[in-house]
Formats: C-alpha cells, sequence, structure tokens
C-alpha cells in the first residue's frame, strides 16, 4: 500500500474513505443504499449511519422516493475536486501491481499534454505521439511493452480506429480505448471502449483502470 494510501487509511477510517472513493468516481451518480452496501460488501446499517454522518457535513447529497434514499457527492462541497483526484487515484493503482505502458495518440498538444501529466501522476508509462504515423513506429519499437493504445477517433490521415485495428492485428491483446469530442454512436454499438471529450481525471483513470484489467 504506498503512503497516501496508508494516510486515506489514517484520515477517513474503513469504510468511508471506500465510500468517498466509490462515489467519487462517479460523481453524478446516485446510489441506492442497497447497491452501495453490496458494492462495498458492508452491512447497510453501518453504511447508513456513515452516510448520514457525510450528508450532515455537506460532502453528499441525499434525495428519497418510494423506493428509499438515494446518494451521491455534493458539487457544492469544497472538496469536490480534491476528492475527485483522490478516486481516480485510488482507481488507477487498484489491482495494478507495476507500471503499465501506455501509447498516447493525440494530434491536439494541449490534450496530449494533459492526458501524460494525469497518466504519469498515477503510475503509468507514457509513449506519446502526434499523429498514426508516429505511433506506429513507436509501437513497432516498443510491441512488448505496450498494454494500452489511448488514441483520438479523428486525427489527420489514419482516423484512431484504423490505427487501433492496425496495431490490434500485429498484437490482438492491445488494449484500446478512444477518446472525442464528438459523439460516435458506431463505436458503441460496436462495443468499443470510448471516452467523451473533454473529460475529467476520474473519468480517464476509470476507463483506462476498465479497459487494462479486461481478459
Amino acid at each position: 500500500m504506498a503512503d497516501w494510501s496508508k494516510a486515506l487509511d489514517a484520515l477517513f477510517p474503513n469504510p468511508r474513505y471506500r465510500i468517498l472513493t466509490a462515489l467519487f468516481m462517479d460523481p453524478a451518480r446516485w446510489w441506492a443504499l442497497g447497491d452501495l452496501a453490496n458494492h462495498l460488501d458492508v452491512p447497510p446499517a453501518g453504511l447508513r449511519r456513515e452516510l448520514a454522518a457525510l450528508v450532515e457535513g455537506g460532502v453528499l447529497l441525499e434525495r428519497h422516493d418510494t423506493r428509499g434514499g438515494y446518494f451521491r457527492p455534493n458539487p457544492g462541497c469544497p472538496f469536490f475536486a480534491e476528492m475527485q483526484a483522490i478516486a481516480a487515484k485510488c482507481a488507477s493503482l487498484k489491482g495494478h501491481a507495476g507500471p503499465e505502458t501506455i501509447l498516447v495518440v493525440e494530434d491536439e498538444p494541449a490534450t496530449l499534454k494533459i492526458s501524460r501529466i494525469l497518466l504519469e501522476s498515477w503510475g503509468y508509462l507514457v509513449l506519446e505521439a502526434h499523429s498514426a504515423d508516429e505511433a506506429i513506429q513507436i509501437f513497432d519499437q516498443n510491441k512488448a511493452a505496450i498494454r494500452l493504445l489511448l488514441a483520438d477517433v479523428m486525427m489527420p490521415g489514419m482516423s484512431g480506429p484504423e490505427l487501433g485495428e492496425l496495431l490490434r492485428a500485429a498484437n490482438p491483446d492491445l488494449k484500446v480505448l478512444y477518446m472525442s469530442g464528438y459523439p460516435h454512436e458506431e463505436l458503441v454499438a460496436k462495443h468499443l471502449a470510448f471516452l467523451p471529450k473533454p473529460f475529467n481525471p476520474a473519468g480517464l483513470a476509470r476507463k483506462i483502470r476498465e479497459e487494462l484489467d479486461k481478459t
């Protein structure tokens, strides 16, 4: 366990930091008490007490309907952004024992830089390319190490999906995640991993981890 995780355990004894991590990984979702209890594998009675304290402190919001209570992070909480960052870091390290290499392909320099900074801050090794041609060269030199391709959908020349198909033909075990500022229903229809832009750190961390953990 990393030092920052030990600090979280000291500041927020279980199950509280696990509650916060789960909720802030998807801050727009309303969690039913029973669903959250099953997700965390904790008794509903004890979970209800923790949630009540977090609602009273302004960290979470609560609403009710005929089926019971629902909870989600409070966007007005002063620590909202910080808790999202913590949740993202938890997700990035969960289940991964060492540095994993990600090839990021993005023709927009600012997005490429932000993606690299976030991924490296979570412990990943990052190779970056500004075009599909550059990505192919980097991939040929690092084929055995690269675990995941994170590629923009629309790029000059070869598109992200075309690049993904080419690289997966060379390495079928390669995981691929596409990103774009435009909806691409055809990718979703093909059950390809897709992340809308602009993305937040928690969303990026969650999707990266989901793809890397797929068998």
